[in-house]
């Protein structure tokens, strides 16, 4: 399991719980399938699938857990549809127009009826417990999924104290002088190809560079004329290429050859395999996090 967006939280306090503790916690809030009249429900899934037994993976001291969701899906075309074929059934029998409370009512009564032959929609959001390094990291393509799982496992386990990292630098700020400053970059981290930059407050207008030199003049011109930059391709030490984003969430993290050639040397059955490339994984963002932070002059 290699993630490949995340979002890094911090905790605030020392996480206390022992492997067994949390998966013990987390059976109070088991995945189950979706009732008939529910439009979604979620819980905790273990994280290797059938092939596991704990509700937790844990490796070298790093806990991954798994949340999986389901949703109902019905299209809100066929909902509508089925609302005014309704209405104007009434409307034609009973002589008078249909009002918007009634409507709703007859919107209410197309949902219970579609519910339970609705199909249902799954997803697994993954997170991985950092004690040690005191990390709290969620494998989700946007905020809003990595915040969800965050609030169940706080109202499963009953804290969880976890903010986003303070910096001193916003990466839209930083991003943007790196644009503008080869010398300015950290080191270990290098530009890539791709950036994408965004009119000021009360101004127009977003420019996308893709495979193109992002230190050359026309790219630079962009930033010079105000805009800044929000997004923007880089690679650590040539062991992950990823896209900073200026929220601090990571997107289309893609590991190095190298480090995927030292877990493919693992061999072994699959609950090996999963093992294997987990604690490289964590070996590799415990390395990976604090100098992205550092980057971005953390504060203390």
């Amino acid at each position: 399991m290699w993630f490949k967006n995340i979002h890094v939280y911090k905790f605030e306090d020392d996480f206390k719980l022992n492997a067994m503790q949390l998966h013990e916690a987390l059976e109070g809030r088991q995945a189950r399938d979706c009732g008939q009249m529910e439009m979604a429900c979620e819980g905790w899934a273990k994280p290797l699938g059938h092939a596991g037994q704990m509700l937790v993976h844990e490796s070298n001291g790093a806990l991954m857990v798994c949340l999986r969701r389901e949703d109902k899906v019905l299209p809100t075309s066929l909902v509508n549809e089925q609302v005014v074929e309704r209405s104007l059934q009434i409307e034609a029998e009973a002589g008078r127009p249909v009002g918007r409370k009634e409507k709703r009512d007859i919107k209410d009564q197309v949902l219970q009826e579609l519910l339970p032959r609705a199909l249902v929609r799954a997803s697994h959001t993954y997170a991985c417990i950092m004690p040690k390094q005191g990390w709290f990291v969620v494998n989700a393509s946007n905020a809003g999924k990595a915040e969800s799982l965050i609030e169940l496992l706080r109202k499963t386990i009953g804290t969880l104290n976890v903010v986003l990292p303070a910096t001193k630098e916003s990466p839209e700020s930083a991003m943007t002088r790196w644009l503008m400053d080869d010398a300015a970059l950290p080191e270990g981290f290098t530009v890539e190809d791709e950036c994408e930059l965004q009119a000021g407050e009360g101004a127009e207008g977003v420019v996308r560079c893709k495979y193109v030199d992002l230190s050359s003049a026309e790219v630079r011109a962009h930033a010079s004329l105000g805009r800044r930059v929000k997004k923007m391709a880089l690679n650590w030490r040539e062991r992950m290429s990823f896209i900073l984003h200026d929220d601090m969430s990571v997107r289309r993290l893609k590991f190095d050859s190298a480090v995927l050639d030292e877990a493919g040397e693992s061999g072994g059955d699959e609950l090996s395999r999963f093992d294997a490339d987990f604690t490289i994984m964590v070996a590799e963002l415990s390395g990976f996090i604090p100098e992205l932070l550092a980057a971005l002059d953390t504060e203390a």
